[in-house]
């Protein structure tokens, strides 16, 4: 079983990502693409998309970028995210997050991702970018 066969049911089982309707399109060496909806749990007040919950599933979509160059007793952890939101999405808009890594080194990986909002004639716009760089960690027996 693969490193991202094993992580992925549980990420995706989180309840934020649940909330969110997180859905993985496909993960693999060339990147991963993802879907959220702007819905009740992801929108602010002003019916836009919330940024601290773009932020946050921009950080997600790195995660199954760099899974698939990950060693089974190796885990990737956030140590710098960085985004920014160029437009909103608004409730009822689908957005499709797609991540893909710059740099995989021994110690640390840097991903990027770009969010895009999907309107109502089916016509994606790009909303937001984000870098993120996570550190590799090994496991070790006890």
């Amino acid at each position: 079983m693969s490193k991202l066969d094993q992580i992925r049911q549980t990420v995706l089982a989180h309840p934020l990502h649940v909330a969110s309707e997180l859905t993985l399109e496909q993960a693999g060496h060339d990147g991963a693409t993802l879907h959220f909806s702007v819905n009740d749990f992801t929108s602010n007040p002003q019916d836009a998309l919330h940024g601290g919950i773009l932020y946050a599933l921009m950080d997600v979509a790195c995660l199954f970028a760099v899974l698939p160059r990950l060693d089974m007793n190796e885990h990737a952890v956030s140590v710098e995210v960085s985004t920014s939101v160029l437009r909103p999405a608004r409730r009822g808009e689908r957005v499709t997050l797609r991540s893909k890594v710059d740099r995989r080194g021994r110690t640390l990986a840097a991903m990027r991702c770009e969010a895009y909002a999907t309107g109502t004639d089916g016509s994606e716009r790009l909303i937001a970018t984000g870098n993120v760089t996570k550190a590799i960690v090994t496991e070790t027996a006890a």
